[in-house]
């Protein structure tokens, strides 16, 4: 990665400008990549300044959507819930599934294990 690449790929995302982003993630930026002194992400920054598009392409090209700003607890779902970014929230929502879902999922295969183990008995 060439010097500067990172910050003009924070800089794209947070001013919306598509076509270059488009351009350093497909010369090699990492869409994971923190800024070492804001330590925020690409994706984080398009969140907070209401840019769907680039948060769109983002997430459509490896951006990890439960990777946490810097070393506090921001996901960029809270980050979206907090500025009110519905439009993100509705983009992120596919990536976090609900506790329940996950419970009622592994009871699911829980139950089915169970009857498979003593469907040969039967």
């Amino acid at each position: 990665m060439a010097a500067g690449d990172w910050k003009d790929t924070l800089q794209a995302a947070r001013d919306g400008n598509l076509s270059l982003l488009r351009y350093h993630l497909d010369n090699g930026v990492n869409p994971n990549y923190q800024h070492p002194e804001l330590l925020t992400t690409p994706l984080i920054e398009s969140i907070e300044h209401h840019q769907h598009e680039v948060t769109a392409y983002l997430l459509a090209n490896g951006a990890d959507p439960k990777l946490n700003a810097g070393f506090s607890l921001d996901s960029p779902m809270t980050v979206a819930r907090r500025v009110k970014n519905y439009v993100a929230v509705r983009l992120l929502r596919p990536y976090y599934s609900s506790f329940l879902k996950r419970f009622f999922l592994n009871l699911l295969r829980f139950i089915r294990s169970v009857f498979c183990f003593f469907g040969r008995y039967f």
